[in-house]
């Protein structure tokens, strides 16, 4: 059985570090003397910091080797890397974590943007439709010989606007892109044109938009982009 160790000796002795190491082994026969056990706790500590400085600095500070506390160092070692890599361990799964909540973010503003966007088309070609059977009907007239095309012509102007817009961004099917373009020449010439339309000017505007069915294609590209979207 291990010799008690003298906390009141007054140098140690190569026998005593001998014994200390026999103790550090034996964690349940540490003695209740608090300096005893600050002494053994020093000793521990120096051993791990010559184990961490690498086996150049080791072979010239540590005591002789021990055959008998090899497997217990080895354990002491995987207990403190233990302890290390649990923080680490911790740290990666954060940044995981982040990593997938950053993903999944950016996932959803691009999912977010894109239902903008093609709500953004859908109002165009319904305000289009709007603006296409208002043309259709027989307005007041400012005068003798032309129509007075007001509110027509104001929603030209804002729609072609949006027409810029839409064609700098993208369109979410081509067929939607080559409708666009179909009233994008048809809002311009009206847009260009005065509040107070001439009659033969109104209805050429009315047989250009008849020929190219710009009303149908407006109107079924919003049923077919709302569908999509549904």
């Amino acid at each position: 059985m291990t010799t008690p160790l003298d906390p009141q000796r007054p140098a140690a002795a190569p026998q005593d570090d001998a014994r200390l190491f026999d103790l550090l082994e034996s964690p349940e026969l540490w003695p209740d003397d608090p300096a005893v056990q600050a002494e053994l706790a020093a000793l521990l500590e120096l051993h791990l910091a010559l184990e961490s400085h690498g086996p150049g600095l080791a072979p010239a500070l540590a005591p002789p080797p021990r055959a008998r506390w090899t497997g217990t160092w080895a354990l002491a070692a995987a207990a403190v890397l233990l302890v290390a890599l649990v923080p680490a361990g911790i740290a990666i799964q954060r940044q995981q974590s982040l990593r997938a909540l950053a993903q999944d973010t950016a996932r959803m503003e691009t999912l977010a943007q894109k239902r903008n966007q093609d709500r953004a088309w859908i109002a165009f070609f319904r305000q289009s439709t709007t603006l296409l059977k208002d043309f259709q009907q027989n307005p007041d007239l400012c005068r003798k010989g032309e129509e007075d095309r007001r509110q027509e012509h104001e929603m030209a102007v804002a729609l072609l606007e949006v027409s810029h817009q839409l064609a700098a961004q993208g369109a979410p099917v081509q067929e939607a892109e080559a409708i666009r373009a179909s009233l994008h020449t048809w809002l311009s010439e009206l847009a260009f044109e005065s509040d107070c339309l001439d009659v033969q000017r109104a209805r050429e505007l009315r047989q250009w938009a008849a020929t190219h069915n710009l009303e149908g294609q407006t109107d079924r590209m919003e049923r077919l982009l709302t569908k999509a979207g549904a």
